[in-house]
């Protein structure tokens, strides 16, 4: 409802209790540059609240910026945080480290493939000397198979 339209008594209402609710009177008072008796004027519906402030009191509101897509919806910004609709709260810092994040999973995800391939490799070598007939008794603790022959030495 980022628009043109003048806000309604009850939208003033609750956008300016909004402002407040999120940053504090003192800050709201600061962001949009007003005395505090504007502010309650623009509550109370007495003054019309200039269409400037409007929009970035309904921005403040609606979290995103016009034009941005839905897939934003949900998406907002609390103090220094940016804050996903599942409630997950990110820093700029840790938003800045995303990528070498990303860079991390995808080296180990290329490290744990060649590790899978070495282990497949060395499991085909060690099933190629036991044999084929040996195999089932070498992995199967029901069937020890035959013990081996006892050689007399000397």
């Amino acid at each position: 409802m980022l628009n043109h339209q003048p806000a309604t008594p009850e939208e003033a209402r609750e956008l300016c209790d909004y402002a407040v609710k999120v940053v504090g009177h003192e800050q709201a008072l600061t962001i949009l540059g007003v005395h505090r008796t504007t502010l309650l004027r623009w509550r109370k519906g007495e003054v019309r609240i200039p269409h400037a402030a409007l929009a970035l009191l309904r921005i403040w509101r609606e979290g995103r910026l016009p034009g941005m897509g839905e897939d934003w919806r949900g998406f907002a910004f609390f103090g220094d945080k940016l804050y996903t609709p599942a409630g997950q709260g990110y820093t700029a810092r840790e938003i800045e480290g995303w990528h070498w994040q990303q860079q991390h999973c995808e080296a180990t995800n290329r490290r744990n493939a060649q590790l899978e391939a070495l282990v497949k490799d060395l499991s085909d070598k060690l099933q190629g000397i036991s044999g084929a007939t040996n195999d089932r008794a070498f992995h199967d603790p029901t069937n020890p198979g035959k013990p081996p022959k006892r050689v007399a030495v000397g």
